[in-house]
């Protein structure tokens, strides 16, 4: 086992923001990895651009990718349709929930329901 590969939760739609995702297509490029495990296509990457470049690329270099949630084999003939499709599912999906989430703090906001990080909250004395 070459390692467990999970970044944070910050965005899912762009590889360049997804550390040790690129640490793992580093390693697969080296030839330190030979099958690369994965939960679901949305798990894997929500750009489905970005999806389908990676899997080509690990792909010539003979790496295949397992979706255990599709089950599909990126090294099997019909896997590059079933993956567009499921790709573009979960980057729809990652996009509404974005949508969704700056809608409701907009509306929070306007209502003047403002949530303060209240652990990293820094307050200074007037006092001389």
């Amino acid at each position: 086992m070459a390692g467990i590969f999970a970044d944070e939760g910050i965005t899912g739609t762009s590889a360049r923001k997804r550390p040790e995702f690129l640490k793992m297509i580093r390693l697969c490029k080296q030839k330190k990895i030979d099958i690369v495990l994965t939960k679901s296509i949305s798990r894997f990457a929500r750009n489905t651009v970005d999806c389908l470049n990676y899997i080509r690329a690990l792909r010539e270099l003979g790496i295949a990718v397992i979706f255990e949630k599709e089950n599909i084999n990126t090294l099997e003939a019909d896997s590059e349709i079933l993956i567009t499709m499921l790709g573009a599912f979960a980057q729809a999906e990652s996009e509404s929930i974005s949508a969704n989430v700056r809608w409701g703090k907009r509306q929070a906001m306007r209502e003047g329901k403002t949530i303060i990080q209240y652990h990293s909250l820094f307050l200074q004395s007037q006092h001389k």
